[in-house]
């Protein structure tokens, strides 16, 4: 007489479950959609943006001038950036290439050093004419601010190894 009194109970408590997990994904399924990549672009690109105007404490006309600055920078490194994903896909497509010589894998490697080197230089630039809008009391803001983002654009390394920061 127990045994079906326990299977029901059991029954019951695996239907609560199964709802709950149910409601639980939907909710989160609903509250989240699943957003393209390149919709997050614009966001990110005006989150940076909004930053240094935050750190550096820029006036509205300063802000102005940013924003104007931030929006060529972008203009002009995007074809850049796409150069720099082509040099590197023909790069490593020598991986698919019996008997690569190494005239080939320098000749591929100094393609995106070519392209890197100019986006560097733009981007130096950018740098140059955002230091030409700060006030004296900014600049030196400006300069810890750059090397935050010099040192996200760069590739990790242990702490201490081979850094100028943990140097003696």
């Amino acid at each position: 007489m127990m045994r079906p009194v326990r299977q029901k109970w059991l029954l019951v408590l695996v239907a609560i479950l199964f709802l709950t997990n149910i409601a639980t994904l939907s909710v989160i399924w609903f509250n989240n959609p699943c957003k393209p990549k390149h919709s997050d672009e614009p966001k990110k690109e005006k989150r940076m943006g909004q930053f240094m105007i935050d750190q550096l404490k820029f006036d509205s006309v300063q802000a102005d001038a940013y924003r104007s600055l931030r929006d060529s920078l972008v203009t002009i490194q995007r074809p850049v950036y796409d150069s720099l994903r082509m040099a590197k896909l023909r790069y490593y497509d020598l991986l698919n290439m019996p008997n690569v010589n190494d005239s080939m894998l320098q000749a591929r490697s100094n393609d995106v050093a070519t392209v890197q080197k100019k986006l560097d230089l733009i981007t130096f630039r950018h740098f140059q004419q955002v230091r030409a809008l700060c006030r004296q009391d900014q600049l030196l803001k400006l300069d810890t601010v750059v090397k935050e983002i010099v040192n996200r654009m760069t590739p990790y390394r242990r702490k201490g190894q081979n850094d100028p920061a943990n140097r003696k």
